[in-house]
């Protein structure tokens, strides 16, 4: 993880439709004949007069109502109508977009992007592809703070702490939920940590994964979507010792621990419409998802998880899915100066979830620039980063076919 050189939450409402209550033509004239039958054989009335009956008020599905008026036969007697009412279709569950990319630094040439150019620069050149979505995922591959030591034991190029105004890019970019689960949430200490978390609650960005005790650091992000609950669940299977929290020590969420997080996901699976876990997992650049992240990852899905979107070995990794669920094992680096031509290729995954669960899968390849900036790509690179994405993806039984620059993605 060596670099080279060293708020959206208005999208989340909920969204409801007032049923409209009609009396139905038919039953109104059935209504009057009946009543028309009650006095047979009686003395017609002169001068008849119109009878009006009211529907219901009706809604436009913002509130607003409205009532009509409709006109019957003359009628004869007073006659009991019995109301009729439509029973109110149940509303179906909202497809809401989402768009997961990999890990964001804010530290090194990302760090001094932000001082020469401003908080927005980072991600400019894809922040209308983010914002595009209805939910919008990241990993935060570094701390927000100006604060705090450098942790022992780890060298020092591998220690980062991002500019604070990381958690405006953030914002600027339309991104909503970020993990702080991974090996460098706690690399300048709790009080950087502690920075972080209130830098991205401040920009309105939810978070998961870490925290400044054991509590907090398990704890899932809830956001409404269109009306569904999200539950988010981070943690990391990469975490140094001394980054393990207690109940007085900040850390992360300890992705090893398997029991625990499969209990959190169950957890959440109660409270939430979908559940979405990212994992910090897998060997540094290997293309290939190993054994006990495909475990993990299955393990993950029978808890009770509709998405696993996963991050940390700084390539991408195929896309597969379990039981109908998506699993990204790897969405590599996204504003990152990394060092290799492989580590600077990336893409942005978009899908909709629905009803049906996953549906319509692109990759839209990207790679970064000379500050780490993520940089859309057409033509032969393009082709290349996607190209790796279906070899990756290939063995998973998963196609991804290429058209005008972008990976279209079939399970």
């Amino acid at each position: 993880m060596t670099p080279t050189g060293a708020t959206s939450t208005a999208r989340h409402t909920r969204h409801s439709a007032s049923p409209v209550r009609t009396l139905p033509r038919a039953a109104k004239w059935s209504a009057l004949a009946v009543g028309a039958a009650l006095v047979l054989g009686a003395a017609a009335i002169a001068g008849s007069s119109e009878r009006s009956l009211r529907a219901p008020a009706e809604t436009n599905g913002l509130g607003a109502g409205a009532s009509r008026a409709v006109s019957g036969p003359p009628a004869v007697v007073a006659a009991v109508v019995p109301t009729a009412t439509a029973q109110p279709t149940p509303t179906a569950p909202a497809t809401i977009t989402i768009v997961a990319v990999g890990d964001l630094l804010f530290d090194s040439r990302p760090r001094r992007m932000i001082d020469a150019k401003g908080p927005a620069a980072p991600l400019a050149k894809v922040a209308s592809r983010l914002r595009g979505a209805d939910l919008t995922i990241a990993n935060l591959e570094s701390t927000l703070s100006n604060r705090g030591a450098p942790v022992l034991g780890k060298p020092a190029n591998l220690i980062f702490n991002g500019h604070p105004k990381g958690a405006l890019t953030l914002a600027s970019a339309g991104i909503d939920v970020v993990s702080n689960a991974n090996n460098h949430a706690m690399d300048h200490g709790r009080i950087a940590l502690a920075d972080t978390i209130a830098a991205l609650d401040k920009a309105g960005i939810k978070h998961a994964g870490a925290g400044l005790n054991a509590t907090r650091a398990w704890a899932p992000a809830y956001l409404v979507v269109k009306g569904r609950r999200v539950a988010y669940v981070a943690a990391t299977q990469i975490v140094p010792s001394y980054f393990l929290p207690s109940a007085t020590r900040a850390g992360v969420a300890n992705g090893r621990d398997m029991k625990r997080l499969v209990a959190t996901v169950k957890a959440a699976r109660k409270k939430a419409d979908i559940v979405i876990v990212s994992v910090h997992w897998g060997i540094e650049r290997s293309y290939t998802a190993n054994v006990g992240q495909k475990r993990d990852a299955r393990a993950l899905i029978d808890a009770g998880a509709d998405l696993v979107l996963a991050h940390h070995p700084h390539v991408l990794q195929g896309i597969d899915t379990y039981k109908g669920k998506l699993i990204a094992y790897s969405l590599g680096n996204f504003l990152f100066p990394y060092k290799s031509a492989s580590g600077r290729e990336s893409f942005i995954l978009r899908f909709q979830y629905g009803p049906k669960g996953v549906a319509n899968i692109t990759a839209v390849p990207v790679y970064l620039g000379a500050w780490g900036e993520p940089i859309v790509q057409t033509g032969s690179r393009a082709r290349t980063i996607l190209g790796r994405l279906a070899a990756a993806s290939k063995p998973m039984g998963t196609r991804v076919t290429i058209k005008n620059s972008v990976g279209y993605v079939r399970p």
